[in-house]
C-alpha cells in the first residue's frame, strides 16, 4: 500500500514537469508554484509557497507513505497489543486510504492555486468530510474486532 500511495505522490508531480500548461490547468508549465511565480514567499525550511499553490507538497506527503505507512504498522502492533493481527491490519489499510485521499486533497488544493495554509471553504469541507469518513471507517473497524473467547474455569 505504502509503495501504491508513493505512486500517487509521483504523478502528483507529472504537472512539475510538463514544459507548457497542460488540460486546462492554469498557471502550470513546468514549475511547483501554481498561480503564482516560482521562487516567492515560502514557509521556512520546507520553502512551500505561502501565496498560491504548490504541488510539492502532495508529492512530499505521497512520496512519504513509504515511511509512515509501516511506521503506523509497527506502532500498532507494539503499542496496540490487546488488538488482533486482522484488526490492526485493517486500521493500517483505513489509514493508508485515508493518506491517499490526503495526497489527492492537497493536490487537488495546489492545482486551484491555493496556499497550504489559507484553505477556501471547499477544501475545508472536503478535510472535514476525511476525518469524518476515516473516524468512522476507524470506529467501524474497531466495533467489529474479535473479542478474545471466555475461558470459563473449572
Amino acid at each position: 500500500m505504502g509503495l501504491g500511495l508513493s505512486l500517487l505522490g509521483m504523478l502528483a508531480a507529472v504537472p512539475m514537469t510538463l514544459p507548457t500548461q497542460d488540460a486546462g490547468v492554469e498557471g502550470v508549465g513546468g514549475a511547483h508554484s501554481v498561480g503564482v511565480a516560482d521562487g516567492g514567499p515560502g514557509l521556512p525550511v520546507l520553502g512551500w509557497s505561502t501565496t498560491g499553490g504548490d504541488l510539492r507538497i502532495g508529492h512530499f506527503v505521497g512520496l512519504h507513505a513509504l515511511q509512515v505507512l509501516p511506521i503506523l504498522a509497527i506502532l500498532l502492533s507494539r503499542f496496540a497489543n490487546r488488538l488482533d493481527e486482522r484488526t490492526r491490519a485493517r486500521l493500517v489499510v483505513v489509514a493508508g486510504a485515508a493518506y491517499g485521499v490526503l495526497t489527492v486533497l492537497l493536490t487537488w488544493q495546489a492545482l486551484r492555486g491555493q496556499p497550504l495554509l489559507r484553505p477556501d471553504a471547499l477544501t475545508l469541507v472536503a478535510v472535514a468530510a476525511l476525518v469524518v469518513a476515516t473516524a468512522t471507517a476507524g470506529g467501524l473497524v474497531l466495533a467489529r474486532r474479535r473479542r478474545p473467547e471466555l475461558v470459563l474455569a473449572a
